[in-house]
Parts: C-alpha cells; sequence; structure tokens
C-alpha cells in the first residue's frame, strides 16, 4: 500500500511555533495529510505536552480546529537512513505513536500526493475533512467546513526515478 506524501511549501506553522503541536492516536495508523482534531493533553506520564487527537466526526466538521499529519517521513540516525527504504510512500505512524500536527491557515500552501486524497477528482476543485476518515476528500462545496483547501494544479513529486502524482493546494478556509 502506498501512504501519502505532504509537502508543506509555504505554512505559517514553519515560522509560528505555537501553530505545531505534539500528538498521538490511538486509533489506528494515520498518514502525513491526515488532518485531526485535539482535544485534551494526554495524561500519560513523560507526555505531558501531547494531546489525544481523534478524527473528524460528521456533527463537528464546521465547529472545530483540525490540524494536518505532518510528520518527518524517514527518521534518519547518524545522517543514515533508519528504516530498510528511503520511499516515503512506505511511511505511516502507528496507533499510540507521538507525532508532529501543524495548525492550518488561510494561505498555506501544500503538496499533497493523490494516495493521499479520498473520493474522485473529476470536476472538484478543493478538499475538505470527511467523516470518521483523517483523509482529506475531493469535493465542490465547501460550506459546512471549517477547513478547506483549494487546487491549484496538478504536479509530480519525484520519488527515486518514478513521478507520483501529487496536487498543489491552497488553504482557503481555516
Amino acid at each position: 500500500m502506498a501512504y501519502s506524501i505532504l509537502i508543506n511549501a509555504s505554512i505559517a506553522a514553519k515560522n509560528i511555533d505555537s501553530y505545531v503541536k505534539s500528538a498521538k492516536y490511538a486509533g489506528g495508523a494515520l498518514e502525513n495529510g491526515n488532518v485531526v482534531v485535539l482535544g485534551d493533553k494526554s495524561t500519560t506520564a513523560g507526555e505531558s505536552d501531547v494531546f489525544v487527537a481523534s478524527l473528524p466526526a460528521t456533527d463537528t466538521l464546521n465547529a472545530v480546529v483540525y490540524y494536518m499529519v505532518s510528520e518527518a517521513p524517514i527518521p534518519l540516525v547518524g545522517g543514515k537512513y533508519k528504516g530498510i527504504t528511503d520511499d516515503p510512500r512506505e511511511f505511516n505512524i502507528a496507533a499510540n505513536t507521538i507525532f508532529n500536527v501543524v495548525k492550518p491557515s488561510i494561505g498555506d500552501e501544500i503538496i499533497l500526493s493523490e494516495d493521499g486524497i479520498a473520493g474522485t477528482k473529476g470536476a472538484n476543485t478543493h478538499i475538505i475533512p470527511a467523516d470518521n476518515t483523517g483523509e482529506l476528500t475531493w469535493a465542490n462545496n465547501i460550506t459546512g467546513v471549517t477547513l478547506a483547501y483549494k487546487l491549484e494544479k496538478k504536479t509530480y513529486i519525484s520519488v527515486g526515478n518514478e513521478r507520483v502524482v501529487a496536487y498543489k493546494f491552497t488553504c482557503v478556509k481555516a
């Protein structure tokens, strides 16, 4: 299975430390580019600055602040790859693992691989959170949600000698 690739092309969280948080999610694996809702801080010893994350829910799609999973895909140890592969499509975040999230801001620009977007592109021009999934999904209508990204263009991400289909988006609601 190929997991999503996220490139934070130009985001406010690169310059505003308070937009970057640590979180963990117990419900299963997450991928870069997934969105979560942060709850209370963890009560586990040694995790006083870690928020407990949950997935978007239908009744709160227009009432919460979302954070995007943005973890370094290839951990390095001594400047060398820790894992067996350097392909970011092999990377996900296991349940109960602490990871970084960033708060999207209007004007943020991201590039997200096609694997990280639910639904069918068709004529849709935006991606938005969906019920009970961390993946953003294609949509034309952005009413009823507090987070939306507008499609700027189709592009590609080079992985080795492959070109992975991706899309560049600008955040228009946050």
